[in-house]
């Protein structure tokens, strides 16, 4: 599917473009020390500005954590299933995602439409304008919101017809099928010694 396929684009490209903001804090630290332990000349910019690049990229990164598969998820229930069965439960249970993020973004956008409309500015320096990294709340929630509709195509799909729409492979259960012969991973019990917690003399 087309849209699948370009909202995936969009969310791989925004997350290692946000990525780069990395190096940018890590060289304005790396200034920051330089200027102010060899040369006794402290900014007052630079750990203002690396905080908020490096929140700027957390915000933007959501989206490509979700389409690489890097979000933590409780699977406990999930990978006992079939992969049909499994992307039945994402689909319905994708209500909870889709209300958590548009909270989300709901409440970002307030929050930045309040630091714009005052023009918000850091407090260690009037030089550094903050609302421009609040945007990134709101932006980073619509770009998971994105994914998110991208991911319940494919759930959609995978459970009405059995098969993942773009090809993607598809993690089987843990469960093994039944007929198939399992292997014994763990030792016999009598193929270990035992050990009596007795003192000699107790056993006596």
């Amino acid at each position: 599917m087309r849209l699948v396929q370009w909202i995936d684009r969009v969310s791989e490209w925004s997350g290692r473009a946000a990525a780069w903001l990395t190096l940018g804090a890590v060289l304005i630290l790396t200034y920051e020390v330089i200027v102010r332990y060899v040369f006794d000349a402290p900014t007052q910019w630079a750990h203002d500005t690396s905080t908020l690049l490096l929140g700027v990229m957390y915000a933007l990164t959501g989206a490509y954590g979700m389409v690489t598969k890097n979000h933590v998820g409780v699977d406990i229930l999930s990978t006992r299933l079939s992969p049909r069965a499994r992307a039945t439960l994402d689909a319905v249970t994708s209500v909870f995602f889709f209300l958590f993020v548009g909270v989300i973004f709901w409440q970002g956008w307030r929050f930045f439409d309040a630091s714009f409309a005052r023009r918000e500015f850091s407090l260690n320096n009037q030089a550094i304008p903050i609302y421009p990294a609040k945007l990134a709340i709101p932006l980073g929630a619509a770009l998971l919101l994105l994914q998110g509709v991208a991911q319940l195509i494919r759930d959609v799909y995978l459970a009405v017809t059995g098969r993942p729409p773009d090809g993607r492979e598809v993690a089987p259960s843990r469960e093994p099928e039944p007929g198939t012969p399992q292997v014994q991973t763990t030792p016999q019990v009598n193929e270990a010694p035992v050990y009596s917690v007795f003192r000699r003399e107790d056993a006596e």
